[in-house]
C-alpha cells in the first residue's frame, strides 16, 4: 500500500467540516474520508487544520506553468528531488526528462503527464537557442 501522506488530508478537510455541519459525527466522518479519527477530530473541533504540502504545491506550480527546468524549479523547490521521488512512489503524474549534462541545470525537466507536447517544444526552443549561441560565438572567433 502506498503512504499517502498530508497531502491527501488536505483534500478531505473541507468535506469533513462540510459532513459536520450537516451533524455526521466525527466517527463516520473518519471512516467515510479515510481518515483517522483524531486528524478529523482536530478538524471539525477547530484545532487544526491540514497543510497542503510542499508535493502539491510542486504539482500546482506545474500545472500553471507547464514542464519546467531544474535551474527554474530549484528557485521556488530547493528539495526538487526529493519531492519528485515522493510524488512518484505516491504514483502522483509527475515526470521527469533528462537531456545529456552538457546543457547543466538545463538537462533535467519536470513535466506532468499530459504536457509531453509542451515539453517536446521546450526542449526544441532550447537547443535552438544552444545551437544559436554557439554559431555566434563560432563567428565571434574567428
Amino acid at each position: 500500500m502506498l503512504r499517502r501522506g498530508r497531502e491527501v488530508y488536505s483534500k478531505h478537510y473541507e468535506e469533513a467540516l462540510r459532513l459536520h455541519n450537516q451533524g455526521v459525527s466525527v466517527q463516520e466522518i473518519a471512516k467515510k474520508l479515510n481518515v483517522s479519527y483524531s486528524a478529523a477530530y482536530h478538524w471539525v473541533k477547530g484545532l487544526r487544520k491540514p497543510e497542503q504540502g510542499n508535493v502539491n504545491e510542486f504539482l500546482t506550480y506545474l500545472e500553471k506553468n507547464g514542464p519546467m527546468p531544474v535551474t527554474i524549479v530549484k528557485e521556488k523547490f530547493p528539495k526538487h528531488n526529493e519531492l519528485f521521488l515522493i510524488a512518484s512512489r505516491r504514483a502522483m503524474p509527475v515526470k521527469r526528462h533528462m537531456l545529456v549534462k552538457k546543457y547543466g541545470d538545463y538537462a533535467t525537466w519536470y513535466y506532468l503527464e499530459g504536457q509531453e507536447k509542451l515539453l517536446d517544444s521546450r526542449l526544441k526552443e532550447l537547443v535552438d537557442k544552444v545551437k544559436e549561441v554557439k554559431e555566434k560565438l563560432g563567428s565571434i572567433l574567428k
